[in-house]
């Protein structure tokens, strides 16, 4: 019999320096997705990418339930028909979806709004939150007389 020869015999330390190198691939990887510039630590920088996924799945969950057309004057038509100029610098002519693009598509805005811990919700969904807010305290009140 002719057995394969064994494979070859690679040091711990060989092993080990492309665990490293792996690992250190993968951390620029998920630095260049984040959109941010900083530098910082592994330990930091893997604490604010997984703020920044959690701001992001919440942020999708939004945007998947925003109606498409708004029921609501902009804020904008609002500023623009007041008494004082406000540059908008164009976005005062695009409709929703094109004024969430270009928000979903601003690295800064992003950033803006994930280190405050905002997101971007349809004015439609902050009065069905108000009014299920109000319903549940009418609720309370009745039930327990408060």
């Amino acid at each position: 019999f002719n057995a394969p020869p064994p494979p070859p015999i690679i040091p711990h330390s060989e092993l080990a320096r492309k665990r490293r190198q792996k690992r250190s691939d993968k951390t620029r990887c998920l630095q260049k997705l984040m959109p941010w510039d900083k530098k910082m630590d592994m330990a930091t920088m893997l604490q604010e990418a997984y703020k920044y996924i959690r701001f992001l799945q919440a942020q999708v969950s939004i945007l998947q339930s925003m109606p498409i057309t708004s029921s609501f004057v902009s804020t904008t038509q609002h500023l623009n028909n007041a008494s004082f100029e406000v540059d908008f610098a164009g976005l005062e002519r695009l409709n929703r979806q094109q004024l969430l693009q270009v928000l979903i598509n601003s690295p800064m805005a992003q950033t803006m709004l994930c280190s405050q811990g905002l997101c971007v919700f349809a004015t439609e969904q902050l009065v069905s939150l108000n009014k299920a807010k109000e319903r549940k305290t009418m609720l309370q009140q009745f039930l327990f007389g408060n």
